[in-house]
């Protein structure tokens, strides 16, 4: 099983069928807060929706096509963090990630970017990746550039939420940018 211990405290763990639940209550729990800037948040309406995106991703991890991990924080699922789909013939990926309220400004999300772009890098050999982040969201800005992501770029009108549209900030890392000491 696919999964990655950063402390004594933290761990990833590739999610499971078995970690439904908990998900499904992080979310329910999380909702106005995440739905501010994820609108998957306020749409996912049960324990059964959150099974199906679960094996959809590990479909994916088979296939080779990225993974989706749950951030464990003293053995208790806290957020998500997910490697999306990989083009290969460019060697090139994103990741996406979502923290629980309670957990956010403990560093719990930079370190699982780290362990992530560290995965992405060394195991699957790829040379880059892009994290893309809506422009008013101050906390989820702060995490690739504290990693050594360069903003490279706006997308205008990316996301359509609450009625509105709103732009995307695009943040990328090379390889041969990549600093294991930093990240």
């Amino acid at each position: 099983m696919f999964s990655y211990t950063i402390n004594a405290d933290l761990k990833l763990q590739i999610l499971q069928i078995n970690h439904a639940d908990d998900i499904y209550a992080a979310i329910k729990k999380n909702r106005e807060y995440l739905g501010e800037f994820l609108p998957w948040a306020l749409t996912t309406a049960s324990v059964d929706e959150v099974k199906l995106y679960i094996e959809y991703e590990l479909k994916r991890f088979t296939g080779n096509n990225g993974v989706s991990c749950g951030i464990f924080y003293q053995d208790r699922y806290i957020g998500n963090i997910s490697v999306h789909d990989i083009n290969w013939k460019h060697r090139k990926t994103s990741i996406g990630y979502w923290l629980s309220a309670e957990h956010q400004g403990k560093g719990f999300m930079t370190e699982a970017c780290r362990k992530m772009i560290a995965y992405i890098f060394q195991e699957l050999e790829l040379n880059r990746i892009e994290i893309r982040v809506r422009v008013d969201n101050a906390r989820s800005k702060a995490i690739p550039l504290r990693l050594g992501f360069v903003q490279e770029g706006i997308i205008r009108e990316a996301e359509y939420n609450k009625g509105e549209y709103h732009d995307h900030l695009v943040y990328g890392l090379l390889k041969s940018e990549w600093k294991p000491s930093i990240t």
